[in-house]
């Protein structure tokens, strides 16, 4: 047998001043296993670290909540207190004993962070039912709640940060046409919707300098949120002017066509509007090794797993395995357990997708795939 992976996702890639062994990202997602206080536990880092051991090239965590009022589920770490400094220094440890970058993803949840556990009203670009309108001031606050945040990561040891402008939370909720009804310099037309995430970038390198990891998340197209493709394009190419050295595209599905241009993919269109040499990451239902050489032929320069990264910690290694291929779900509870999956994890996958697990040895038919909510 021959592998089953393209031998080009094998080959190292710079991200920034940094070098990633591989092309092959364990994609963040949400796990929902440390502590109430937003305190890393030890159950996240091992899960973590069994993927950097598995010879994923890029580990990036789930989304880590850079303030208090912007958490937005339990068991989510934080970066914006001194007590969650020391365990990042142990995940970052355990991640240098092997060859992969750890990445931390850095997130607000603006008007999607939970009341019941924020225990405040929520705060986004504009007034909503249940949240404010961010001022002035409580723009600047969050940028610096961004800055101090990376800071930690980077005094912690890791590699870079990754800002988390996807999915509906605060960054896209400035970019958002529908959700941005402002009428100052951070609202408005595209430069001002913008102004947020970029504002972000440029002050986490201003303090960072350029040995430190930047890269941002976005959703690449939401017709309900009036987000569509060039406009990402451009954005994308105005933070890697800031000092973002890689570009996520978060995609319901990679190989989909794209819901504006008929007969193209989203990923298509982004990457032929972006210089080559801006790394662009894709996410998006990549299971299998032949999905990861297609959506690479695409224009990904590296492919983001999630459901696939849960069900086998190792997915990399078996991709380049001649003999065997990757496990892929469904999975049983005591094969997620053994990869890493604690009891609130499995809970959490059983309330989201409970086809991706065999709860008996006769419930063997394949359900649909995670989409990861971080």
């Amino acid at each position: 047998m021959t592998p089953q992976l393209n031998e080009d996702l094998t080959r190292p890639i710079r991200l920034g001043s940094q070098r990633a062994i591989n092309r092959i990202v364990m994609a963040p997602m949400t796990n929902k296993q440390s502590h109430e206080d937003g305190t890393l536990s030890a159950a996240e880092v091992d899960w973590l670290g069994m993927r950097a051991d598995g010879g994923f090239g890029v580990v990036i965590t789930g989304a880590w909540a850079v303030a208090p009022e912007g958490r937005a589920w339990e068991g989510q770490a934080g970066l914006y207190a001194e007590r969650h400094l020391a365990p990042l220094v142990g995940l970052a440890q355990r991640i240098a004993s092997t060859d992969a970058l750890g990445i931390v993803q850095v997130h607000h949840g603006g008007s999607r962070s939970a009341p019941e556990i924020t225990h405040t009203r929520g705060i986004s670009s504009s007034d909503g039912p249940d949240w404010d309108g961010a001022s002035d001031d409580d723009i600047q606050r969050i940028i610096e709640a961004h800055r101090a945040a990376a800071d930690r990561v980077r005094a912690a040891g890791l590699h870079g940060i990754e800002i988390h402008a996807a999915h509906g939370f605060l960054p896209a909720q400035f970019i958002s046409r529908t959700d941005n009804r402002r009428t100052d310099r951070w609202g408005g037309d595209l430069d001002g919707r913008a102004r947020f995430v970029r504002e972000v970038v440029r002050a986490i390198r201003t303090a960072a300098g350029n040995d430190f990891v930047i890269g941002v998340r976005l959703s690449p197209e939401n017709h309900h949120h009036g987000i569509v493709l060039e406009e990402t394009a451009q954005i994308a190419a105005w933070l890697a002017d800031d000092g973002m050295d890689y570009l996520h595209l978060s995609l319901g599905h990679a190989l989909a066509s794209s819901s504006h241009e008929e007969g193209r993919r989203a990923l298509e269109v982004v990457r032929a509007l972006l210089p080559r040499g801006l790394p662009i990451v894709a996410a998006g239902s990549i299971r299998t090794p032949h999905d990861a050489t297609r959506v690479r032929r695409l224009g990904a320069d590296l492919v983001a797993l999630g459901t696939a990264a849960i069900h086998d910690p190792s997915w990399p290694q078996h991709a380049t395995d001649p003999g065997r291929l990757p496990d892929v779900s469904p999975s049983t509870p005591e094969h997620l357990a053994a990869a890493g999956v604690t009891p609130p994890f499995l809970q959490y996958l059983r309330e989201g997708w409970p086809d991706s697990i065999i709860e008996t040895p006769t419930d063997l038919t394949p359900g649909p795939e995670p989409v990861t909510k971080t």
